[in-house]
């Protein structure tokens, strides 16, 4: 069964009445859609990012590690909303995986320079024109 009450804008409510009841659950209890308006607006309004802490671009996984362990206890604190947080997450983790990408690069990097120059003694020390 359909509600029977109207919307503000004078058309009919499309929402099913409740069991036993003539209205919806909105029309059944007035002031119902008011207050779950006002918590909704409350919520929205909690969140103030001029209010986080200030953090720089993290560099290290100790940074990213920092940054999210501040991140949580602002979800905590109602400081944070917990949709930038999870955001925060996922960045975070591809910023850890950019991190240690890199840091494989630079020992990868530094291991081609030893072995070059290992191959450079060994190829100067087979050489007979350096050895006189």
């Amino acid at each position: 069964m359909q509600c029977e009450k109207k919307k503000r804008d004078g058309k009919p409510c499309r929402a099913q009445a409740r069991a036993g009841n003539k209205h919806c659950a909105l029309h059944a209890e007035p002031g119902r859609a008011k207050e779950l308006g006002r918590r909704g607006g409350h919520r929205r309004t909690v969140y103030r990012p001029e209010a986080l802490k200030e953090f720089e671009a993290p560099k290290t996984a100790a940074d990213v590690r920092d940054l999210l362990a501040e991140s949580i206890i602002e979800v905590r604190a109602g400081k944070l909303d917990p949709k930038v947080a999870n955001a925060l997450g996922y960045l975070g983790t591809s910023l850890l995986r950019a991190l240690e990408t890199a840091d494989f690069e630079r020992q990868l990097d530094l291991l081609e320079r030893r072995s070059i120059r290992e191959e450079d003694m060994v190829f100067q020390s087979n050489d007979p024109a350096s050895n006189p």
